[in-house]
């Protein structure tokens, strides 16, 4: 285990370095590290915010995928309704409470609970691609 890390990750080649104190404490981040590239976790995603997750997931996932009219109602909800609250968090921060706060805040701020439906599907819609492992564990839960 000496040196760094080279792992695959969905969008291409990223090499990782693991530290620790001890070698037992590099074979458990190691392992956690490949565990969490096994979930679909890629390393980028200690930086990444909510907002670009979505944005990416627009343009690589959505786009072309879906009628024009569905894609529209996807963007418009992500960003009038989640990047708005949510965009500015790191996806490595995001919790299921955050996710539950968000959907009650909208329904309390007057949101009609079919547009918080919606605002559910688009947070639920790309937990089920490979690369949204942090996503997915905090919009896993519905509304």
């Amino acid at each position: 285990m000496d040196g760094p890390l080279h792992v695959e990750t969905p969008t291409g080649t990223k090499r990782r370095t693991v530290y620790g104190k001890t070698r037992a404490e590099v074979r458990d981040r190691l392992a956690k590290a490949l565990a969490d590239r096994a979930d679909g976790i890629v390393f980028d995603d200690e930086n990444m915010t909510v907002g670009e997750y979505l944005d990416g997931w627009l343009k690589g996932s959505v786009y072309g995928s879906v009628r024009d009219s569905t894609y529209d109602c996807y963007e418009i909800i992500c960003r009038r309704h989640i990047a708005s609250v949510l965009g500015g968090k790191k996806l490595s921060k995001l919790k299921v409470m955050h996710v539950q706060r968000f959907y009650r805040d909208r329904l309390d701020t007057g949101l009609a609970p079919a547009t918080v439906h919606k605002c559910h599907t688009c947070c639920t819609s790309p937990s089920s691609r490979p690369s949204s492992g942090t996503w997915c564990r905090a919009t896993s839960r519905t509304p």
